[in-house]
């Protein structure tokens, strides 16, 4: 076959494979995968808007630290797009994309092209990278990133060239490589910029150049000026960062949370990081990341079959180690796991993401050697190059529908999922975004005063109703402010239940009562007639009216207080009572209502004419 006509091949393969991982990865994008919009994307969406009114940093504090490279990307999605979840969510998804095109050419440099499209299609259509590519986040752009550095670090090196030309070439190549080293420590240095995980990438190139001094000095003696600029390169770019966080050294407290692992470690004790050595290396094709909100709790990325190629694959990179390639693709491997083996919740698929530029390969090897045991024969060689291919095939639409059956059937309902994506606020944002007729609506959630709020700016329609916000958790019922004649409506998540004093009162008045999927809401055709047994008429700070309150006695007493929204609060509230005895000595006390936040998040929640109702 001629070259042209393998290149042509190659093309059209590459383009249907990256036409399946658009399918994939763009599909029911904002509504379908994820069933909601989770506290995280949020997060994001709150700094994308702090950067578009002119706040600019090299790492952003806020949601447990963020460096800042996806969000500038992210900003800018939101500025052409607006405000919401498609906006926050495509970035994720075309660098999904642009990280298949950048392993099939990593992969392509290193084993050649049928290894690349094999190792392409597997990773086109895996859950893993398909997953992180339909969320507002920003680990999906560290593989990107770092896989063009390995890319042009690999070319650079010339890892895979035995011939070293004439003098007149290699005198070419060494100008063209230093421009490549240049790139390639330019996107190692962006990489760093990207997410928590990207600290694997200098420990790699350190690992990898370790490797070149003992074991390829040959190599690494034509190629040292290069690595040398890469170096310098790398450094550059990541300085900014490297220089904020040591002189921040509480800026990343994230980190401390959940690295007791490492902790461990430091003191002595290896346990914790072999344990979760053990499961990391059981992920692949045993029981794999055990969070739902990061897997198919316990899946494994691989199937068994697939599995015992990846593994064997490994095998054979080690007993070829010696070449260049294969230690380079296991040192990236091993490298990646490093973010996971020294913190919580292992194996943990976001923190190792850094794998997926090499993932897919050593499968493909395996699949690909299989062609090599064909005897002599053209023919019989063509027919079994033909079978490889067909398995090849094979293999991507099977996983293509296992991600399909995992990724929109099995995993939006599972676990806490719908929690985390708030699957109750999609549903009720659906409904209000068609009834154009609902000017006001009560949403009960378990984080007003911070995400709840922002969650609908996001996810209803800039027309659509007014929303005030409320914890049942907490005994509190805001009944919204509506227009004479219109209809009082109340909705909480499903799982979240109303104290069973206003669930009563509710049925009292005579709410319409409506179950959904993820919902209930309650609709009442007249706001009730609030007239409380010891009544007052107390403004405080210009914003909340004291209406009076209550005592309800069953089995114990509880105080019922009732209040009117005059002005939409300007910070945060809480309601209390002091039970006093007759000398002013607090017996009793009951506080509700706005917790202050750890980062100081607080965002306004009620709107004017809302009537608050709160057991104590």
């Amino acid at each position: 076959m001629s070259q042209d006509r393998k290149h042509r091949q190659s093309l059209i393969w590459i383009i249907l494979i990256l036409l399946v991982a658009a399918v994939l990865r763009l599909y029911g994008l904002n509504n379908i995968s994820p069933p909601g919009i989770e506290h995280d994307e949020v997060a994001n969406w709150l700094i994308d808007r702090s950067i578009l009114a002119g706040n600019h940093a090299i790492y952003f504090t806020r949601a447990y630290g963020h460096e800042a490279g996806f969000h500038y990307i992210q900003t800018a999605f939101v500025a052409l797009l607006g405000d919401n979840v498609l906006a926050l969510r495509l970035p994720a998804a075309f660098a999904g994309l642009l990280g298949v095109a950048v392993s099939f050419t990593l992969v392509r440099k290193l084993f050649g092209r049928d290894v690349a499209l094999i190792s392409t299609a597997l990773l086109a259509t895996l859950f893993w990278p398909v997953f992180y590519s339909r969320l507002g986040l920003r680990a999906i752009l560290l593989p990107v990133f770092s896989g063009l550095s390995a890319y042009f670090f690999v070319c650079g090196g010339n890892l895979i060239q035995r011939d070293k030309g004439t003098k007149g070439q290699r005198r070419e190549e060494k100008a063209g490589n230093y421009f490549q080293f240049i790139l390639a420590g330019l996107f190692a240095g962006l990489s760093i910029h990207t997410y928590m995980a990207a600290r694997a990438v200098p420990i790699f190139y350190g690992l990898f150049v370790i490797y070149l001094v003992v074991w390829q000095r040959d190599l690494l003696r034509e190629k040292w000026r290069g690595v040398v600029w890469f170096t310098a390169v790398f450094a550059i770019t990541a300085s900014p960062l490297v220089i904020y966080l040591f002189t921040n050294p509480g800026a990343e407290f994230r980190i401390e949370e959940v690295s007791a692992p490492l902790t461990a470690l430091l003191a002595g004790d290896v346990g914790p990081v072999l344990e979760n050595g053990v499961k990391i290396i059981g992920m692949f094709g045993w029981a794999g990341d055990p969070l739902w909100r990061q897997n198919v709790a316990g899946m494994p990325v691989f199937e068994p079959v697939v599995a015992v190629l990846f593994y064997v694959g490994v095998v054979v990179a080690l007993w070829r180690w010696k070449d260049g390639r294969f230690a380079f693709i296991l040192l990236w491997l091993a490298t990646s796991t490093i973010p996971s083996l020294v913190t919580i919740d292992a194996p943990s698929t976001i923190r190792i993401i850094n794998a997926l530029p090499v993932l897919t390969v050593f499968p493909a090897l395996l699949i690909h050697i299989l062609s090599k045991l064909s005897t002599d024969n053209p023919q019989l060689s063509t027919d079994v190059s033909k079978i490889v291919l067909g398995l090849a095939l094979t293999v991507g639409a099977v996983y293509a529908n296992r991600t399909v059956q995992k990724l929109f059937v099995e995993w939006p309902t599972g676990g806490d999922v719908p929690f985390v994506w708030q699957a109750a606020f999609s549903e009720a944002a659906v409904a209000l975004n068609t009834s154009p007729t609902t000017e006001s609506v009560a949403i009960g959630g378990w984080s007003p005063d911070t995400m709840d709020p922002k969650s609908f700016d996001i996810i209803l329609h800039q027309d659509a109703a007014q929303t005030s916000h409320f914890n049942p958790e907490d005994g509190t019922l805001i009944l919204p402010a509506v227009a004479s004649g219109e209809q009082v409506i109340v909705i909480r998540p499903f799982i979240l239940e109303l104290h069973p004093y206003w669930e009563q009162q509710l049925v009292d008045w005579g709410a319409d009562i409506a179950v959904g999927q993820h919902m209930t809401q309650y609709g009442l055709n007249t706001m009730p007639d609030i007239q409380p047994e010891f009544p007052a008429d107390v403004l405080i700070g210009n914003q909340l009216r004291f209406l009076g309150y209550d005592f309800a006695c069953v089995s114990s007493c509880q105080l019922i207080s009732y209040w009117q929204v005059e002005a939409e609060p300007t910070h945060a509230t809480r309601l209390f009572v002091h039970l006093l005895d007759e000398e002013g000595t607090i017996q009793a006390e009951n506080y509700r209502l706005d917790n202050l936040d750890p980062q100081s998040l607080w965002f306004p929640h009620w709107q004017r004419g809302d009537l608050i109702l709160q057991i104590h």
